[in-house]
């Protein structure tokens, strides 16, 4: 190995220096280009990292990262570090040294595998896993070892592969096929673990003692697979690995490895590099590093020096403990004085001084990432071989305590800055949902991005074979906005290219759906590929959200111009040739009767054929209202014999004359007269159409071009039309709420009966097999309706339960496509529900609803009230009363004198609303007659919101004595609502049975009081949601709730979101 001195040459200042390999984001990669960044940061170089992904693999769409390659050329760059070895793995190396070979000839280091007449910097796999093979066999006895391989084509797997074999013949082991797994990518270790265990069918621990992987993060892999399945490492089997990465530290217990000499790798090659730049004629050596095992428990040690008498070798003098310290925690100079003064404040038994030091010193080594196992053996060894007793009885104990809250601490800081990190990658995860147009993208990634140290940026998207577009970027300084298009072989635009600073960027390559977008370039502090990892797929995610919107865009854009011409030419045509027809029509006026209605004839079917063709395009539109036909069908019919009403229908009116009127007139061309009857069904109202001639035959008309147009303007209006033999059959369907709801005859017909109904009116006589609900009882859980059935409704009741019920109904998504018959609802309205909600209650429709203090009159809208609340303060309610009808009055306001004083002249209904109820304001409020209290919480609740509409109809408050009762248990829920609470501890406070107190609770709030308690503690769980750091199982706890599944439940039944999502939304 040759020792290089780092020399830095004025040739050298402010080059560009490519990094190429795989990823950044995974494995040892991450750790590569950390340190390799570090060394570029230190430097006056600039660092441009290109992870274009393992050649042509087609895992994940890999392959499609590669479109970033061809950028690393002598314009962009003037030398290359390459971990060629990482580019392997799809391909053969022979392929992936082709591909080295075609790059710039540019000054290049490669890792990992030899470029020609380039140097080269590797590190010795064959040597670190044969030595940890070799470790289990002397130290522990390892006779049958199992292997995982890594990627076929991998450069470095081959040299790991390699190294078991060489070390079972060198030991004599036999080599046995079925204990190797077939080659797989690094990161399926568990795929390689169940070939062995379901394909080859061993047994861990019996078939084989040990389990060497290719590499940390196989081993994770596998030893995760393993753990699922029972096997206790090291009890069971020995798991071994190759790399050191954080993954040997994942499993239960730390694994034993062989480092990869990341560090050493990542200097090395960036000494080589500026030596090539500073000297161009250079020798091109190679360096070969070596790879040490690092001994953990996964072999079955306990500690990484092995048994005492082999550890007193190693560090049983003070000068030697002090060797393995530095080695070992990879001490720098300045940390090696700081030891030598902790070594003899022990000595002198200086405790606070020993302590101080060593909080000091293991902060450091874990900010790092050092291994906790490392500082525990450090700490034995020294109280074997060198502790005084005062040390051993008082110390060891304490600086144990001291690396767990270290470690706690760095942990907690880590956790910290990943959860800061998370917070502003959410923040531009959702902005970036909202793109509509790249531009807007540069703005965006300014406003986020220097928040994770990236504080300069550059958006490039692919054009074509020559060209690349610049959409913009940011500096520190500047929003970058010029779009431009330059040569597709620069990284940036000239101006940009010669602009960028010394320091570290990325150039993450952009893609979707195996299509290529292109790449941002970033300057970054951050060494974390992760975090670069994820700005990719949501940046890339987002151009092509971008990319699919405007082509829906412009293919929308077409078709409205398409369409618009289409109609212009029809609307055209029709315009131009009825004045032609209406000339016909006038020159055989008075004529020829029978010319006459021949003429007539030929211009209606001319007519309706345009009409015909005209209802293709997006000009002949339906306006549907709330319709009542039995008038047209009066008109339309020859001998007809109708009901009074009939059910209304939603339908545009003059659409569906012409259409019923076109039937009719098809029925008289055959010389018969015209019988329509009607039939109220589940699916919809059927209305056939017969002739007076017995020998009429519907189906012959099917080909009738007027006839088409009547069939097809009753198809844009959901109706169904049938030929049988003697009628024209035409089944209108019920309208729902919001719309038309689809028939079907398997629908449950429900009734609602208002108070003091029993049965159900002569009018549905027709449907059989009718449920019937009492009003009252509505939403119980015996009288639920069903989304699927069929509503019966007769407006002639006026009764408010009825009303409330509609209310309900009306405004809740679930009965939206509720089938409804209805008869006496007002007709021309837009839906059924604007129908429903213009009936008012006679004689109570003036009454004002008046809102005292500062409530959210919004919500009042849900019940249909909001065009009757009038607004005033609390000196203004006495005087409001004075001079206006007033139904209800709603306040937050929490003055009894007020409200006993306005009770001794108006008996109006007066509903207080507050946040909190103290014992002394029910104490005074129960002696008001027709006064109700409730908390804010319930606002929200449409139970409670059609309590108050039946205020507002006059429904009675209950009597002062039985309403002091329901106020006294709400301040009792409200005062333990964050313990359990059981029925009979409620009913008990209250002094009356439980089934009395519910009944009684209900009728007064509109709420049983298990549903108030719950929304209250829902209350409750917001606010410490929106304002403590508690977790959900602990807001659970502190709000009354068992458990946090129950918890959840009921909040997402109430809020309508899981809690979680409160939370980050706030």
């Amino acid at each position: 190995m040759f020792v290089l001195e780092e020399r830095r040459l004025s040739l050298t200042t402010n080059a560009r220096i490519a990094l190429v390999l795989a990823s950044i984001h995974t494995g040892a990669s991450n750790e590569l280009f950390s340190e390799i960044a570090k060394q570029a940061q230190q430097s006056s170089n600039t660092l441009i990292v290109f992870p274009g992904g393992r050649l042509a693999c087609q895992e994940n769409q890999e392959h499609v990262r590669n479109a970033i390659y061809p950028l690393v050329n002598s314009e962009n760059v003037d030398a290359v570090i390459t971990w060629a070895s990482s580019l392997g793995g799809a391909v053969s190396v022979d392929e992936v040294r082709q591909f080295l070979a075609t790059m710039d000839p540019v000054p290049c280091v490669s890792i990992g595998m030899k470029r020609e007449g380039s140097p080269s910097v590797s590190f010795d796999a064959y040597s670190g896993v044969q030595a940890v093979i070799l470790h289990c066999i002397k130290e522990h006895n390892a006779r049958k070892i199992a292997f995982l391989r890594g990627p076929q084509n991998h450069y470095s797997a081959i040299d790991r592969y390699r190294a078991y074999c060489d070390s079972l013949e060198q030991t004599g082991l036999l080599y046995e096929p079925r204990l190797v797994s077939s080659p797989y990518a690094w990161n399926e270790g568990a795929k390689a673990i169940a070939e062995l265990l379901e394909q080859n069918h061993l047994l861990p621990g019996k078939d084989f003692d040990t389990l060497v992987c290719s590499s940390d993060l196989m081993l994770f892999d596998a030893g995760k697979f393993l753990e699922a399945k029972g096997y206790i490492i090291p009890d069971d089997l020995r798991i071994v690995g190759y790399n050191d990465s954080r993954e040997s530290h994942l499993l239960r217990i730390p694994c034993t490895t062989a480092r990869m000499p990341v560090i050493d790798l990542a200097k090395m090659s960036w000494n080589l590099v500026n030596n090539l730049l500073g000297d161009g004629a250079s020798s091109c050596f190679d360096i070969l590093l070596p790879s040490h095992p690092v001994i953990r428990r996964s072999c079955g040690c306990l500690y990484s020096l092995g048994n005492i008498e082999q550890a007193r070798l190693k560090v049983g003098s003070k000068q030697q403990f002090l060797s393995w310290l530095v080695q070992s925690f990879e001490v720098k100079q300045t940390g090696q004085a700081q030891l030598k003064t902790l070594l003899a404040a022990l000595e002198e038994d200086n405790q606070p001084e020993v302590l101080s030091l060593i909080e000091n010193l293991s902060y450091q080594f874990f900010d790092r990432g050092g291994d906790p196992n490392l500082l525990s053996e450090a700490l034995h060894w020294y109280s074997t071989f060198h502790a005084k007793t005062y040390m051993k009885q008082q110390l060891e104990s304490d600086i144990r305590d001291i690396f767990l809250r270290q470690r706690d601490l760095i942990a907690c800081e880590h956790a910290y800055a990943l959860a800061q990190q998370a917070k502003v990658l959410n923040a531009l995860k959702c902005e970036l949902l909202g793109v509509r147009e790249l531009e807007a993208i540069a703005e965006i990634l300014k406003e986020h991005l220097p928040l994770l140290g990236l504080d300069e940026g550059y958006l490039v998207l692919h054009e074509d074979d020559q060209q690349s577009l610049f959409i913009g970027g940011y500096t520190p300084k500047d929003l970058l906005s010029d779009q431009q298009y330059f040569a597709n072989q620069l990284l940036l635009p000239r101006k940009y290219l010669q602009r960028l600073v010394p320091g570290v960027y990325v150039t993450e390559p952009l893609f979707m759906d195996s299509q290529p977008l292109g790449y941002l370039v970033v300057h970054t502090a951050l060494f974390d590929g992760s975090i670069m990892e994820e700005l990719r797929t949501s940046l890339s995610s987002a151009i092509k959200g971008a990319f699919l919107l405007d082509a829906a865009n412009r293919a929308r854009q077409e078709a409205e111009e398409e369409q618009r011409a289409r109609s212009e030419f029809f609307a055209n045509v029709s315009e131009g040739l009825r004045l032609p027809l209406e000339g016909l029509l006038s020159l055989v006026a008075g004529r020829n009767d029978t010319l006459q209605q021949e003429v007539q004839k030929q211009v209606s079917t001319a007519q309706n054929l345009l009409d015909l063709s005209f209802s293709y395009t997006k000009e002949f539109s339906l306006k549907p209202q709330t319709l009542e036909l039995s008038s047209l069908l009066r008109e339309l019919s020859d001998s007809s014999a109708f009901v009074d009403s009939l059910p209304v229908v939603f339908a545009d009116p003059d659409k569906l004359k012409q259409s019923l009127q076109i039937v009719c007139d098809h029925i008289r061309r055959e010389g018969g007269s015209v019988r329509i009857t009607t039939s109220v069904q589940r699916e919809g109202l059927l209305l056939s159409f017969r002739s007076s001639l017995s020998a009429y035959n519907a189906s012959v008309g099917k080909q009738d071009l007027s006839l088409a147009l009547a069939q097809r303007i009753l198809m844009m209006s959901k109706a169904m039309v049938l030929f049988e033999d003697d009628a024209i059959l035409v089944r209108l369907p019920w309208p729902s709420f919001h719309g038309v709801a689809s028939g079907s005859s398997e629908r449950t017909a429900v009734y609602i009966l208002s108070e003091g109904q029993s049965t159900v009116p002569q009018i549905f006589s027709s449907i059989s097999g009718i449920r019937c609900i009492k009003a009252s009882a509505f939403g119980n859980k015996n009288n639920i309706v069903q989304p699927e059935s069929v509503l019966l409704y007769d407006g002639h009741r006026k009764a408010v339960d009825l009303q409330l019920v509609m209310h309900h109904m009306i405004n809740h998504l679930q009965f939206s496509s509720l089938a409804v018959i209805a008869y006496d609802v007002p007709t021309g309205y837009a839906s059924l529900a604007t129908a429903l909600t213009a009936v008012k209650e006679e004689g109570l429709a003036q009454g004002l609803l008046v809102l005292c203090g500062a409530l959210d009159k919004t919500l009042l809208a849900k019940i249909g009230l909001s065009d009757t609340i009038a607004e005033c303060t609390e000196k203004e309610l006495s005087s409001m009363l004075a001079q206006q009808h007033v139904n209800l009055v709603i306040s937050d306001v929490v003055d009894p004198k007020l409200y006993a004083l306005i009770r001794k002249t108006y008996s109006v209904p007066i509903v207080l609303i507050a946040e909190s109820w103290k014992d002394e304001d029910i104490h005074a409020l129960s002696s008001i007659p027709n006064l109700l209290i409730a908390h804010r919480c319930v606002e929200e609740s449409f139970e409670f919101l059609a309590r108050l509409l039946a205020l507002y109809y006059r429904q009675e408050v209950l009597p002062p004595l039985t309403g002091a009762l329901v106020k006294r248990a709400l301040v009792y829920l409200e005062t333990h609502a964050k313990s359990p609470i059981s029925r009979w501890q409620l009913a008990e406070h209250v002094n009356v049975s439980e089934d009395y107190l519910t009944r009684i609770f209900h009728k007064e709030i509109g709420l049983s009081p298990w549903e108030y308690l719950n929304r209250y503690r829902i209350h409750l769980a917001v606010i410490l949601l929106k304002q403590s750091t508690l977790t959900i199982n602990e807001i659970a706890s502190q709000t009354g709730f068992q458990d946090q599944a129950y918890f959840c439940r009921v909040f997402r039944k109430i809020k309508g979101c899981a809690p979680s999502t409160m939370r980050m939304n706030s």
